[in-house]
């Protein structure tokens, strides 16, 4: 029965299966994070082509049988042999994205680099130099092609894709500590491992083993007539849907860039504000207060009393200049520690009223709040406290009204 439905539907079962790695491929290669700095982004352009060779390999499965019906036989033998060299290639790029996920550091440049494309280089020489040679055993080449390049390229290729995905997972996406992507990747890499073993292990039949006793015709009848082209899809189905998955990582990335990139921001601007502030309060203080020791000193010779008076009056403005600064440093601690907009406004108010004895007026208005990320409510806070300080230092105020109002995606 299920042999008889999926012969029936074989070249649907190619088509899909085509599809599946085309989409893998598309969405590898419009991925956001192009410039990323992670080490995934910069192997995965070699699955995606890996994904876009199977897609034309399976498709070619479809589409050549039918063109064979309207074309030459050199034509149709020639496009299964691309189809044979392409289906190669997509193992080579499954190697190389192998060798260089799993430990781009500790294999040699030229390793990683050139080891798949030599292999590759070899398989096509031998295939192609025998079908010069013996042109009428182009079936019989064709298996034989299929088989070798499966157990040169596509075994260990597979194998070091799976232990690498599952490397990067463990290495690169653990520490960022999101689960949902960590898990993600490691579905793809036993995804890969699945499809190794349909695809580098379980070969088509051929004269020698192991091909000849462990191969899709055996193993399929094993299975109750399920084809292993049926159980490849499969894997690929979840590769494709764990990778899109995992393509996550490069939002998150790029959010987590624009934060430190806000945070780097503030950081900026505390620095110019509290340069401003110093020089503006506390260096001029400590200035005034050196220019009264000048006075003092020659007024010890002259009139003792007098500077003892503005001993006295540099003793209270240099307590008072170190109360300024424990005061400022309280105050920024402070603000690191606040995550919540209203409650940091509210004790800001307080301490603003309890220095400066201006009566202070806070309304909130609206409902929210709004999603803010802890950079930004401590940024707000800052622009508060320093709206405060220019309303003591310049404006004579008697009342301060503060008001904090939520509207729709705004504040």
């Amino acid at each position: 029965m299920l042999e008889t439905f999926f012969e029936a539907n074989q070249q649907i079962l190619y088509f899909i299966y085509g599809q599946v790695y085309f989409v893998m491929a598309m969405a590898i290669a419009l991925r956001p994070g192009v410039r990323s700095r992670l080490e995934l982004a910069r192997t995965l352009p070699l699955l995606a082509l890996f994904g876009l060779a199977q897609a034309l390999v399976e498709w070619g499965r479809v589409f050549i049988p039918i063109q064979a019906a309207y074309t030459s036989p050199a034509l149709v033998q020639l496009l299964r042999v691309v189809q044979l060299l392409i289906l190669a290639l997509s193992y080579a790029f499954l190697m190389a994205f192998g060798l260089q996920v799993l430990s781009p550091r500790r294999l040699p440049p030229p390793v990683t680099r050139w080891f798949p494309w030599v292999l590759y280089l070899i398989w096509g020489s031998l295939f192609l130099l025998s079908w010069v040679l013996f042109p009428d055993r182009l079936d019989r080449l064709l298996t034989i092609g299929d088989v070798s390049c499966r157990y040169l390229l596509a075994l260990p290729g597979g194998v070091l894709s799976a232990w690498g995905l599952r490397r990067q997972a463990e290495r690169v996406i653990r520490p960022l500590k999101e689960p949902r992507i960590y898990e993600f990747l490691r579905l793809g890499g036993i995804a890969i491992a699945g499809y190794t073993v349909l695809a580098g292990l379980i070969v088509p039949p051929a004269p020698f083993p192991p091909a000849s006793w462990l191969n899709e015709a055996r193993v399929a009848a094993l299975l109750g007539g399920i084809p292993i082209a049926a159980l490849r899809a499969c894997f690929g189905s979840i590769l494709a849907y764990a990778i899109l998955r995992a393509l996550d990582v490069f939002h998150l990335e790029t959010e987590r860039w624009i934060e430190e990139m806000e945070r780097a921001q503030a950081l900026a601007e505390d620095r110019e504000r509290i340069s401003r502030e110093l020089h503006d309060g506390t260096i001029q203080s400590i200035y005034a207060a050196g220019l009264m020791l000048e006075d003092v000193r020659q007024s010890l010779n002259e009139d003792v009393e007098r500077a003892r008076v503005q001993l006295d009056r540099v003793m209270r403005s240099l307590n008072q200049t170190i109360r300024d600064i424990r005061n400022y440093i309280f105050d920024l601690r402070q603000d690191e520690m606040v995550t919540d907009l209203e409650e940091g406004i509210r004790q800001i108010l307080k301490d603003f009223r309890v220095n400066t004895l201006i009566e202070v007026n806070y309304h909130v208005e609206g409902k929210g709040p709004p999603p803010l990320r802890p950079e930004q409510t401590r940024h707000i806070i800052q622009i508060v406290r320093e709206a405060l300080s220019n309303v003591a230092r310049h404006a004579r105020a008697r009342r301060v009204d503060v008001r904090l109002r939520y509207g729709e995606n705004q504040l």
